[in-house]
């Protein structure tokens, strides 16, 4: 059995495809805008911003973020986004992987 990624396009041809399509895209037609072609995160200039907290405070603004349970190191961050970027960079470091295998079969 195939996955369901894999199932083949079938292309929009009735009349009713079509005018379903067109309620779906609100209208659009045509080919998109490519996606744009920037990082999700920009990389931080300031200095010190996101170094390891066994260091001296780089700079008075900046502040120290740890989360307890962490695989993630704490660490100095400017206020505001560079903080809540690494808040969230530490919280998905205290998520266990699960464990393959047959543990869960016959629950």
């Amino acid at each position: 059995m195939r996955s369901r990624s894999q199932r083949p396009r079938l292309p929009e041809v009735s009349e009713g495809q079509q005018r379903a399509q067109h309620a779906w895209n609100k209208g659009l037609v045509g080919k998109g805008r490519p996606a744009a072609d920037m990082p999700v995160i920009e990389a931080c200039v300031v200095d010190g911003c996101g170094v390891t907290a066994d260091r001296p405070q780089p700079n008075a603004a900046m502040l120290r973020v740890r989360v307890p349970d962490s695989a993630e190191p704490a660490r100095w961050y400017c206020p505001g986004r560079c903080a809540a970027i690494g808040r969230a960079r530490a919280d998905l470091a205290t998520i266990v992987p699960a464990q393959t295998g047959d543990q869960g079969a016959g629950q």
